[in-house]
């Protein structure tokens, strides 16, 4: 399936990108004591969350976060690391609600018209069987899901914030994925920019593997610790305002882990690919459209050597 070529600035003006930043890093600064270290109420030692290797290398810090590298697994997190439930507090208080209001209104079009449907169109093509049963976790206000729906999918998704779709037809369930009883199976669960918000992303995948029916499908995007900013960010002060948001991205997988995730959960690797916008967010410039185009053919190279800032994964229940 080809791939878009997208522009940064299509998606958020960078008015919007540096609003975003300074929202949620105002709306955090409570986690912190008054020299900015870390507040023992919030935040603890961990091990890695993904693979439990004790064994890290400090690769960066960005606004009071310090960010690890996993001696095994080469995974990135923060570290010290949220405690649980704190993230999630941020969704359940409101504030998540007043970002999606006011700061993600532009590029919606694009997101639904195009991204979306991509992400539906891969999917369906390794999916063989009519009007399957789909669950999103961490679906937001359902659009995703609405194009599912019109496809006859029977659709539906857990959303932690409270907000809510105006589709009828779509059951959205305002609840904890990790803690919630489910009393069905499903043909397809998918975490688009999810996992790397959760405190434990292993069981939330396993639990998802298990809600699966036979040959059901697992699809993941989340922010790559293999990427060309990741690499960027080791070497150069810089303050990227997207793949790393304040408090918010505190996971980055890597392909090994992805591999080892396969292995261990007896699942299918369908297709891993690449997608990120990393030189855009690096120069956060807007250009003329002959320049546009020449850093968006680079920014293709980099996906196509999996580079770009996110993996997007499909693992195929054997």
């Amino acid at each position: 399936m080809d791939k878009i070529k997208l522009n940064l600035f299509d998606l958020k003006s960078k008015k919007d990108l540096l609003s975003v930043r300074k929202f949620f890093s105002k709306n955090i600064l409570h986690w912190f004591n008054n020299d900015l270290s870390p507040n023992k109420k919030y935040f603890r030692k961990i091990s890695c969350p993904l693979c439990g290797e004790k064994e890290s290398n400090l690769a960066f810090n960005i606004e009071n976060f310090s960010y690890h590298v996993c001696a095994s697994c080469n995974s990135l997190y923060t570290n010290p690391h949220l405690k649980d439930g704190i993230l999630e507090s941020l969704y359940r208080d409101g504030t998540y609600q007043v970002y999606q209001n006011n700061l993600v209104k532009s590029g919606s079009k694009i997101r639904k018209g195009v991204l979306e449907k991509r992400k539906f169109n891969q999917i369906s093509s390794l999916v063989n069987k009519k009007n399957p049963r789909i669950l999103d976790v961490g679906c937001g206000r359902g659009t995703f899901l609405e194009i599912c729906e019109k496809q006859n999918w029977i659709s539906e998704g857990v959303e932690t914030s409270g907000i809510v779709s105006n589709n009828k037809n779509i059951k959205i369930y305002n609840d904890d994925f990790n803690t919630m009883i489910f009393e069905k199976k499903y043909d397809v669960i998918t975490f688009w920019g999810v996992l790397e918000h959760m405190f434990d992303p292993i069981f939330a995948i396993k639990k998802a593997k298990n809600l699966l029916n036979e040959n059901g499908l697992i699809s993941f995007e989340v922010p790559s610790s293999d990427s060309f900013l990741g690499e960027y960010l080791k070497k150069y002060s810089f303050l990227p305002t997207r793949y790393i948001e304040s408090a918010r991205h505190n996971i980055f997988f890597s392909k090994k882990i992805i591999n080892q995730i396969s292995k261990k959960f007896n699942l299918e690797i369908k297709k891993i690919e690449s997608n990120g916008l990393d030189i855009q967010t690096i120069l956060l410039e807007e250009f003329d459209k002959k320049t546009t185009d020449k850093i968006l053919n680079i920014q293709d190279i980099l996906n196509d050597l999996l580079l770009g800032d996110h993996y997007r994964v499909f693992l195929k229940k054997k």
